[in-house]
């Protein structure tokens, strides 16, 4: 497996590293060839999002404390789940969640709930 960054941004590689922030090969989250993969399979936008979601996935771990050894996956997911919704946002693509709705529940014009709960004594 590879990893590849030229900062002159002259390659799909380099443009999704770019925008994952995945610029490093000291401890870099994805290989050249899984890069490729997604600017193949989607255009360069979707690639940029697939890519994070994947690292999302990967930072989805557990976190891990043995003795003096401690592992922490939740600040950087975190912080991968801000870029997603960035890149989203300025790529104009979808989140891909579900809609969701408010229900309101009925309520009698002569309670005097206000939120739709049920007072207990109320006439």
């Amino acid at each position: 497996m590879t990893f590849t960054f030229d900062p002159s941004l002259a390659d799909s590689v380099s443009i999704v590293r770019f925008h994952i922030g995945d610029t490093s090969p000291n401890g870099n989250y994805l290989e050249d060839e899984t890069i490729n993969y997604w600017v193949n399979a989607s255009s360069l936008e979707e690639a940029v999002i697939s890519c994070i979601k994947y690292i999302i996935t990967q930072l989805s771990t557990p976190n891990f404390k043995k003795d003096w050894l401690s592992v922490s996956n939740h600040e950087a997911r975190m912080g991968f789940e801000i870029i997603l919704k960035n890149k989203q946002e300025e790529f104009g693509l979808s989140s891909g969640l579900i809609a969701t709705s408010t229900i309101s529940l009925p309520r009698r014009a002569d309670s005097y709930s206000t939120d739709g709960d049920i007072i207990d004594g109320a006439p």
